[in-house]
């Protein structure tokens, strides 16, 4: 069905995208290249790395069959949203294209990793990745060597924010014709407030959390000029709005999961905002929630004016479900486990990342009406059993052993190049 994809005028390879699928889609310990050739004995090593790294096919292709795909069988119409997120991931060294001393949200701290921009396609409680960009820090982009040796195309080696890939993914789902009314952000995308309005501007509703400090006018803002001061313009904090108004908060019930139901107290009320970018003020929904443990989240949205509170906290809660999508996709997909240093191969792997998450989902959909606690490990398991054979004593052995002639070499390799490297002068 995506064969397609990964065919040239040259070359066909179909073939190591479906090896490539199935090593994603199994109980493989690690999923990087090694651990899949010595699990699929018909693939070999050096095959794989070339389809990951050096193959020519597109993974804007892959992505484009993925985001139909999903649209498709999620069903939603416009009444899908497509998420915006980021995901780290840790890395050793300075050589993996990207890597450097950033933010990784999954460990909580700053660290050497790259870092994604994602977008995920939702509707109720299911899921699916449908676009990735890889964020090129400036120490990168002002490098152009540095970028060369990590084979960045030319015309990705300029600096862009996080927000402008978050832009381009959600004008690449417009222009691959996936269906959404609806776009849903954290904190990071959402305080930038000349975002909001060219996504409203594409015609759609934004969900968009914000920050504890974002101030907003409870009554439109005097004056044909946005204020250069905020605070001193009468516009107060979120946080101060959901004091004063928190016991008219109401208990909506968001979903029901593993872990039971999840209620919240849910409040919203009609604000003002001005982006930077607008000649004229904004009127918005503020919706604030908070959780049995204390948390609260604060958003805004360009929703209806009419639409009821249920639905409201619905929206508010929805991004809840990219997150689902990178537990997934680190817990059961090797998304994080790959073996690629380069541009191409870092850009392969996620697209066939949510190739992988789109197979997973179709499943789960089809066992609905029978098995509908069927999870994304579940169908993972089931794979397994199908690709992947018990092996013998004998055939075990031979996998560590062809593992450790791959040690060999690579270490024989470096001692070679150590030693033409040329020896620098000691100190007199």
């Amino acid at each position: 069905m995506i064969a397609h994809v990964f065919r040239t005028r040259t070359r066909d390879a179909s073939s190591q995208a479906r090896a490539y699928l199935s090593g994603l889609l199994s109980r493989i310990q690690r999923k990087n290249m090694e651990r899949m050739c010595e699990s699929l004995p018909a693939i070999k090593h050096q095959d794989m790395q070339q389809f990951l790294s050096d193959s020519p096919w597109e993974a804007a292709a892959l992505w484009k069959w993925t985001g139909q795909e999903a649209s498709r069988v999620l069903g939603g119409g416009r009444e899908n949203m497509l998420l915006i997120d980021e995901s780290g991931f840790a890395k050793k060294g300075t050589k993996s294209v990207g890597v450097g001393r950033q933010y990784n949200g999954r460990l909580g701290k700053v660290d050497n990793c790259q870092l994604g921009v994602f977008s995920a396609l939702t509707h109720g409680n299911r899921v699916a990745l449908v676009g990735a960009r890889l964020f090129m820090p400036e120490a990168w982009t002002q490098d152009k060597k540095r970028m060369v040796e990590a084979g960045v195309p030319k015309e990705q080696q300029v600096y862009r924010t996080r927000n402008e890939l978050a832009w381009e993914l959600i004008e690449e789902a417009q222009n691959n014709g996936l269906e959404f009314g609806w776009a849903g952000m954290d904190a990071a995308y959402g305080r930038d407030q000349s975002l909001l309005l060219k996504i409203a501007g594409a015609g759609l509703y934004f969900v968009a959390d914000v920050d504890v400090n974002q101030f907003v006018w409870k009554d439109c803002p005097e004056g044909t000029v946005r204020p250069s001061k905020i605070e001193a313009s009468g516009a107060v904090r979120v946080d101060a709005l959901w004091q004063e108004s928190r016991q008219r908060a109401t208990e909506q019930t968001l979903r029901t999961g593993e872990n039971g139901t999840l209620k919240v107290r849910f409040w919203s009320q009609r604000v003002w905002i001005w982006p930077p970018t607008s000649e004229i003020p904004v009127q918005v929904w503020l919706l604030v929630s908070e959780r049995s443990d204390g948390e609260v989240k604060y958003s805004l949205s360009n929703a209806p004016e009419d639409m009821s509170q249920a639905e409201l906290a619905a929206r508010h809660a929805q991004r809840f479900f990219i997150e689902r999508a990178f537990q997934d996709g680190k817990t059961e997909l090797g998304m994080g486990q790959y073996q690629a240093r380069k541009w191409r191969a870092w850009h392969h792997h996620m697209a066939l990342v949510g190739a992988a998450m789109m197979f997973a989902l179709k499943e789960r959909v089809a066992a609905a009406t029978t098995s509908p606690l069927t999870s994304v490990r579940d169908v993972v398991e089931m794979v397994s059993w199908y690709f992947l054979k018990p092996r013998t004593s004998e055939e075990v052995a031979a996998a560590i052993q062809k593992r450790h002639e791959r040690r060999r070499r690579v270490s024989e390799s470096k001692a070679r190049r150590m030693r033409k490297a040329p020896v620098s002068k000691l100190p007199q």
